[in-house]
């Protein structure tokens, strides 16, 4: 009998061992994750929750990102367009750096650049600003343009994406095209 409730007590033993590390609960800045209730300032510029009338203009091709990661998105008619926002708005894990937020925000753009080349739009402008992810693109039987970007501060070592006025953020842009935004003509692979 004495084998059999040590046995078990070393079982249990393991099974606290087991469990996963606990993510933090509490955001200690403005924003949560999720639908905005209120405009915001970013990078002093003004940002309101998104109206459904700027929503049908988001690209149907593309998926809005996590709102269990992202607080958003808010809209801004600038441009002759319209852009939408999403911070980053979770709290870091134990052990969790800012540069791996980063990676992680740029990987969400990545995957909303790959929805739109896998829907035939073609690159106009595509490149990194610094690490960060910039995409233009278009449908060349299309009149505009979408854009890509990630944008802002690293999130600071505490977990929250918003401090100062430059959080870490996806932004998309659909504007009409100008004359300059053509789509870059199709490599062929040379015989």
């Amino acid at each position: 009998m004495r084998w059999t409730l040590i046995a078990s007590l070393v079982v249990l033993a393991g099974c606290q061992q087991m469990q996963p590390a606990p993510h933090p609960t509490t955001l200690p800045g403005p924003v949560a994750a999720g639908r905005p209730e209120a405009p915001i300032m970013v990078a002093d510029q003004d940002w309101a929750p998104c109206t459904g009338k700027q929503m049908r203009k988001y690209p149907p091709v593309l998926d809005e990102p996590a709102s269990t990661y992202y607080a958003g998105p808010w809209c801004q008619d600038a441009d002759g367009g319209t852009r939408f926002m999403w911070m980053y708005a979770e709290p870091l894990f134990p052990g969790e750096t800012p540069e791996e937020v980063r990676g992680y925000v740029n990987e969400d753009a990545s995957l909303l650049v790959r929805g739109l080349r896998t829907t035939g739009y073609q690159p106009v402008r595509a490149g990194q600003r610094g690490d960060d992810v910039f995409y233009e693109a278009r449908r060349p039987t299309s009149e505009n343009l979408v854009s890509v970007a990630v944008l802002g501060d690293d999130v600071p070592p505490e977990g929250q994406a918003y401090a100062g006025d430059n959080p870490l953020r996806v932004v998309v842009a659909v504007r009409k095209a100008g004359p300059d935004d053509t789509p870059s003509p199709s490599r062929t692979p040379s015989p």
